[in-house]
């Protein structure tokens, strides 16, 4: 966490399916203090069509709210703002396309987030709402696409992300608005069904339950400004009493509760449709709701990344150990690999920092395959990378450091690069590079006078000296060899003798 006395600036930007939520804030005394707020209701899941792809509408909406949110980030340093994309960024067919034209105006990347790490962030911005201590608590956020639950105590113990949202669910049920009976059935007996695997594993787990997100606190506004709760809670007679008078109303649109805002009107149905069905399904008594929820706990995530408690390094040190990966032949190949790394850094595509970061956990998890097999073990390794869950990183990230392992032997990969993403060949060379002069897996040093340096973007020499060369016969006929592999990828391999 941030020193107290040189305070530091943070902001999280949200890109909800419902709605864009902007937060710039400091901490004082630990304490999250709020210096600015944004909200725009987007509708960003209302433009999916039948085959997932963003309408022209949808985006420019989109883009018209992140030409403001730009304005307000000025003056924040880059590497303090956060922005992150979920539900309907992860389920868009068009996302790439999006995100190219939202990254020429926002001052940060995007990243989308998987659900489970959605539901890590929701459930660390809740926690942060509390009193520290060991009571147990479920966490509710109903997004406009999707639904993170969520049990932890200081920690999340349990997370899901399930595919239903106050938006998608409104517009399933109550096409065009119209409110009914059967709709709203239907809409509950669904999101039953999408609860039912989970609710052995998370029913009687919690001491306390908490909503989070815009849907649930409009609910809890609800029902307290319409007497419908006797406390300051949610509580499963009050929906009842909800969905009564929601249900008097024939369209969304003619809906006129006390504490409904005009922007909620068309989302209100399905929210409400999920809510009831996770109080039946769990046997929640009652739910008080937090105006904490995702953007507070994205900001103090990055400032733990600033600070020295980065999530991204505890996971990569689980997975070290599940996957029983050998420490001290990552470590041989991380120290040779940093220590090129400022020869080439202003060659390469990737900033300095984050391929610091990349070698580093690639050093770490480039073996993790032979877990499962040792032929075509990079492949499995990738794979590993590409598709588990990992608490910190974005599906981007996690795509840059599969690519690195995917691509540390053997023939480069050229013909799988993901879509939209930019291969940054020079930092592989590089990588493949330290993991040949250390394919004998002996703890021998490799001579300071063995450099690398790039000939620019497309160019790279490994320089030693010529006694060396000769004294190791092995490791430079592999040299020879990754001349022509590497050499598919567009790079160029010089080995030269040291001067």
């Amino acid at each position: 966490m941030p020193s107290d006395d040189k305070p530091e600036v943070y902001a999280a930007l949200d890109l909800g399916s419902n709605s864009f939520h902007l937060l710039i804030a400091r901490f004082e005394q630990r304490k999250l203090i709020v210096i600015d707020t944004h909200k725009d209701m987007v509708r960003f899941a209302a433009g999916l069509d039948a085959d997932n792809a963003l309408s022209e509408e949808a985006i420019n909406r989109a883009l018209d709210s992140l030409s403001k949110m730009a304005e307000r980030l000025r003056g924040v340093p880059a590497d303090h703002i956060r922005i992150v994309g979920t539900n309907t960024l992860r389920m868009a067919s068009n996302a790439n396309s999006f995100i190219e034209q939202a990254e020429r105006i926002l001052p940060a990347p995007i990243n989308i987030i998987s659900g489970t790490e959605e539901a890590r962030l929701i459930y660390l911005g809740v926690a942060n709402d509390f009193s520290p201590g060991d009571s147990r608590r479920l966490v509710v956020d109903i997004g406009g696409g999707s639904t993170e639950v969520v049990i932890g105590a200081q920690k999340p113990k349990l997370m899901e992300s399930l595919d239903m949202g106050c938006v998608s669910f409104s517009r399933r049920y109550f096409p065009d608005g119209k409110l009914s009976e059967s709709g709203f059935r239907k809409a509950r007996n669904a999101a039953a069904r999408e609860l039912s695997p989970y609710i052995e594993a998370f029913r009687g787990q919690w001491d306390e339950a908490v909503g989070a997100s815009g849907s649930i606190r409009t609910i809890g506004r609800i029902v307290r400004d319409n007497g419908f709760s006797e406390s300051s809670a949610i509580t499963a007679r009050s929906l009842t009493k909800l969905r009564d008078a929601l249900l008097n109303f024939k369209r969304c649109d003619e809906v006129d509760i006390k504490g409904l805002s005009s922007e909620r009107q068309s989302v209100l149905p399905g929210g409400l449709a999920i809510l009831v069905a996770l109080f039946d399904e769990l046997d929640i008594d009652q739910m008080q709701t937090s105006e904490y929820a995702i953007r507070e706990g994205i900001i103090h995530d990055l400032a733990g990344r600033l600070h020295h408690h980065d999530t991204r390094e505890s996971t990569i040190n689980h997975m070290v150990g599940q996957y029983h990966a050998d420490t001290a032949q990552a470590q041989r190949v991380c120290n040779l690999a940093l220590r090129w790394l400022p020869a080439i850094n202003t060659d390469l595509k990737t900033d300095p920092h984050e391929a610091e970061y990349l070698l580093r956990w690639a050093s770490a998890l480039h073996e993790i395959g032979l877990a499962i097999a040792h032929g075509g073990y990079h492949k499995h390794g990738a794979y590993i990378l590409n598709n588990a869950d990992m608490p910190g990183f974005s599906r981007q990230e996690q795509a840059r450091l599969a690519f690195l392992v995917l691509n540390h032997r053997r023939k480069p990969k050229t013909g799988e690069v993901p879509a939209s993403f930019r291969p940054d060949w020079l930092l592989v060379a590089l990588f493949r590079l330290a993991c040949i002069l250390h394919r004998r897996r002996q703890s021998r040093s490799i001579p300071a006078e063995v450099q690398v340096f790039a000939d620019g973007k497309k160019a790279i020499t490994l320089s030693a000296p010529q006694s060396w060369l000769d004294d190791n016969p092995l490791t430079r006929a592999d040299l020879e060899e990754e001349q022509e592999l590497i050499a598919l990828a567009g790079v160029q391999l010089n080995v030269a003798p040291a001067n």
